[in-house]
């Protein structure tokens, strides 16, 4: 549950944000390669205030601060772009950098009533893996932390799930040169593969598709100075029903020694797509 404060101060924070704040905040380069992933490394992220020792991002876990600075960091060109947001909050970044730059933001959200379906430019009922709206709807795609559970059930269990059928709606509903960008947290819930850290599982969901540009970020593995964010109880009891493909001894690793941390994706549709 969400404190009041930790409420406000995440609107007024995300009220003040604009695509030049950000630009500008993010114009040098953030993180360093390692292995074909960008690392971005606490110390290094522009976010963290050296004379403080603390992330400069005022709400939220660890982690969420990380999505908020990722957003920043990965969204701030939207200028006259059409957005689509699949799963949305009331405070919601890509919104409010789209619009602010003149742009179009519509919203899908599973857990929506039926009856209140989205629309071009608002946010209402709909779901990944049957969007709708027209082929080559949208300039961007955007997922925060619901890529992770795209496989679950959804209340209604007529509606189709999976990685497979989400990508290709998403794929379908992008112009030719199209973006899209999710993330997802790591060592923490949703589908086993994001549970395990595994990257190259991941990145394969992006091999069926003449997707280009592939872009994995890894925010926050790297913490130091600051404090490792080991997985929350209430999130490691969902472990047992998740993971069926990695052993007891990585999860006991995770657990003991990694922390908390947050990956992004980028791709394009190919312009001939």
């Amino acid at each position: 549950m969400h404190s009041l404060s930790n409420s406000i101060r995440k609107r007024l924070y995300t009220w003040r944000l604009s695509n030049d704040r950000c630009r500008d905040q993010w114009k040098d380069q953030y993180w360093q390669e390692h292995g074909g992933v960008r690392v971005v490394s606490c110390n290094s992220c522009p976010k963290f205030d050296a004379l403080r020792v603390r992330c400069s991002v005022p709400f939220g876990s660890p982690i969420r601060k990380c999505v908020s600075a990722a957003q920043e960091a990965n969204l701030h060109s939207l200028a006259g772009k059409d957005l689509l947001e699949i799963g949305f909050g009331k405070h919601s970044i890509p919104r409010m950098l789209v619009k602010s730059s003149g742009g179009t933001w519509t919203g899908i959200e599973p857990m929506l009533p039926r009856e209140k379906p989205a629309t071009s430019g608002q946010g209402g009922f709909g779901h990944v893996a049957d969007i709708p709206f027209p082929d080559h709807s949208f300039d961007v795609v955007a997922g925060i932390q619901s890529i992770e559970h795209w496989d679950e059930p959804l209340p209604d269990a007529s509606l189709k799930t999976g990685h497979a059928a989400g990508l290709t709606e998403i794929y379908r509903v992008l112009r030719p040169g199209g973006s899209v960008y999710f993330c997802a947290p790591i060592y923490l819930h949703g589908h086993e593969m994001f549970i395990a850290g595994d990257i190259e599982r991941i990145r394969r969901l992006f091999d069926p598709l003449p997707w280009r540009n592939v872009v994995l970020e890894m925010w926050r593995e790297n913490y130091a100075p600051l404090d490792r964010y080991p997985t929350p109880d209430a999130d490691k009891s969902s472990w047992e029903h998740s993971v069926t493909s990695y052993p007891q001894e990585l999860l006991d690793d995770i657990l003991e020694n990694r922390s908390v941390s947050l990956l992004t994706i980028k791709a394009q549709k190919c312009s001939t797509g």
